[in-house]
């Protein structure tokens, strides 16, 4: 069922009275939890969240102490679980991550679900039991329930629908436009777990949202730590889906973004072609310059980020035609200003490139001291004025 039917089934309970406890199992992240405290917020329920995974049998059975005089045992009841007083007559014990936690800590659940108490404690009169879990193919933590346990539930799972997902959660809760177009075109990315996830890192509802919150803040899906962000997320086969798919949406990246942020560049050689002239003609200002230092500080410091930009392009052909247009501007300058630079990512790439740059033979003290960087000058145009 979707998760729309398993919320109606734990409405159908709530609007006649009915207290059969009911269990919801499915993948991580399909909306599981959300949609119970949905119901809550609608019918005035107040949602007690007990994560079983990560508590202790003590936690959820209390403990066992001695009576004023020592002739009996009492139970100290946890603060954690429902109280009328406190909590008021309508409440909703959501019992999530059930098929995670511990044997010890279900033993510890099952008298408080099969008999709605435990210990010296009972469960208010208006308190409404859902547990909710993952299933065994879900590749997280999972221990079986025992079947006394099981037995006691009205038991639904789970499977994630994106049309439902669609109207229900992502237009009301405004996710991204990309994300809404990327998984309209590819409605099976919304979820990939099971014998699909990538091991820790899945496509699921709940980490789509998360992509969404970012792309909310930051939408350069060429700027590196966007993307990483993305793959960290949703991981490598949907992210890269993704990027993929907005990379065909998106309008090319513009020359002044690329050469001021560590942007990816493109891979469409018109694109690529279009950006190298672009960034060119962000150095004209220095055609009539005799000198670096006649330079104005802005237009020093964009010939500098163009010069470093042209070695983050992804073939070796565009950073030399590169080199050549900026030598063709004003040679002596773009000389000075490169000979100056001290950039580890040009260095290996003169290493690469030993050969076009004419700088066979050139040690790693020549190299690093500059030498070979202004030797490759020489290759173009005329002879310095």
């Amino acid at each position: 069922m979707t998760v729309r039917d398993f919320q109606k089934c734990v409405e159908f309970n709530l609007l006649h009275g009915l207290r059969h406890a009911i269990l919801g199992l499915g993948a991580p992240g399909v909306g599981k939890s959300q949609c119970i405290r949905q119901l809550g917020e609608k019918y005035g329920y107040r949602v007690i969240d007990l994560r079983l995974a990560q508590m202790s049998e003590v936690e959820i059975g209390g403990l066992i102490y001695p009576s004023e005089d020592h002739t009996r045992t009492v139970w100290l009841t946890p603060d954690i679980l429902p109280d009328e007083k406190r909590d008021g007559e309508k409440i909703i014990l959501l019992l999530d991550e059930i098929t995670s936690c511990s044997k010890r800590v279900q033993v510890a659940a099952y008298q408080l679900i099969l008999d709605r108490r435990i210990g010296q404690y009972t469960l208010p009169e208006g308190t409404f039991v859902i547990a909710l879990g993952n299933r065994e193919d879900d590749e997280g933590v999972y221990f079986e329930l025992a079947s006394p346990l099981a037995d006691r539930f009205e038991i639904h799972f789970i499977e994630p629908d994106f049309a439902e997902w669609l109207e229900d959660f992502a237009v009301p809760h405004g996710i991204h436009p990309l994300v809404l177009d990327f998984l309209s075109y590819r409605p099976s990315a919304l979820s990939a777990s099971g014998a699909e996830a990538e091991g820790l890192v899945f496509a699921t509802p709940r980490s789509w949202e998360r992509v969404s919150d970012i792309l909310k803040l930051d939408d350069a899906l060429s700027d590196r730590t966007v993307r990483n962000k993305i793959l960290g997320n949703i991981g490598e086969k949907e992210g890269n889906a993704f990027l993929d798919y907005c990379a065909r949406l998106q309008k090319p990246v513009s020359p002044r973004d690329f050469i001021r942020k560590d942007l990816i560049p493109p891979t469409d050689p018109d694109q690529l072609s279009d950006l190298l002239e672009g960034m060119l003609a962000l150095t004209d200002g220095m055609r009539e310059a005799s000198d670096a230092a006649s330079l104005t500080a802005e237009q020093r410091d964009t010939v500098e980020k163009v010069i470093r930009a042209l070695f983050r392009l992804p073939r070796a052909e565009y950073t030399l035609t590169g080199l050549k247009g900026l030598t063709d501007r004003n040679r002596s300058v773009v000389k000075e200003v490169f000979s100056e630079l001290n950039d580890e990512r040009i260095t290996e790439f003169i290493r690469a490139n030993a050969c076009a740059f004419g700088t066979e033979g050139e040690d790693e003290t020549g190299l690093l001291r500059g030498t070979a960087k202004e030797k490759w000058l020489k290759t173009w145009g005329a002879d310095d004025r």
